[in-house]
């Protein structure tokens, strides 16, 4: 018996001969993973800024609308004529660039426009104040301002906002966002072909 004891305890390996499995990467298998997230980011990047940039232009563009809403809420509820402009860049103080400016990168001003001459005078009260558009392309407008009256009506004939995002010559440019507003004085969105 002892000696059948000692062969079936010598064919059992111990535990203290086993060397524990080593834990973690080689360096050639980090260098290949970190070579196949190189590639991909590569390939997602172009997806990502477009997507980004598609998202900034419909984000200015509804500030756009959001504004030309408020201001015509505004008159309605003030009882006289509130104005939206186009502001003029740089200066301390809010200025409008003028009625025949169709740039409107700079940001905008909406006021209560009691002399109802669309223009911001000193004294006027500054009802909201857009600042500087980021990552776009230019927004091209057909008027550089608009004026409604006590009665929620535009003073001035239809116009059109065209916002172009950054790059937008590039090939993979998201498409430019127009926004239209009615007679009436409604914004909304245009389609491909502009307004209707």
């Amino acid at each position: 018996m002892a000696a059948g004891e000692s062969k079936a305890q010598m064919s059992v390996p111990s535990s203290r001969s086993r060397r524990p499995a080593e834990a973690g990467f080689t360096l050639v298998e980090l260098a290949i993973v970190l070579a196949v997230v190189a590639i991909l980011c590569r390939v997602a990047a172009p997806g990502l800024s477009r997507t980004a940039a598609r998202r900034a232009i419909a984000a200015q563009a509804s500030e756009f609308m959001s504004a030309l809403r408020f201001a015509r809420s505004e008159a309605l509820k003030r009882g006289m004529p509130v104005t939206l402009c186009a502001a003029a860049p740089g200066g301390a103080a809010p200025a409008c660039q003028g009625s025949r400016a169709a740039d409107w990168r700079a940001g905008w001003i909406v006021f209560a426009d009691g002399r109802r001459r669309g223009v911001l005078e000193a004294g006027a009260p500054v009802l909201r104040l857009q600042q500087p558009l980021q990552r776009s392309g230019g927004v091209a407008g057909t008027r550089g301002s608009i004026s409604f009256t006590a009665a929620g009506f535009s003073t001035d004939a239809s116009s059109h906002y065209l916002f172009r995002p950054p790059g937008a010559d590039a090939r993979d440019a998201p498409p430019a966002v127009m926004v239209c507003v009615s007679k009436q004085g409604r914004p909304r969105l245009g389609g491909s072909g502009g307004c209707d």
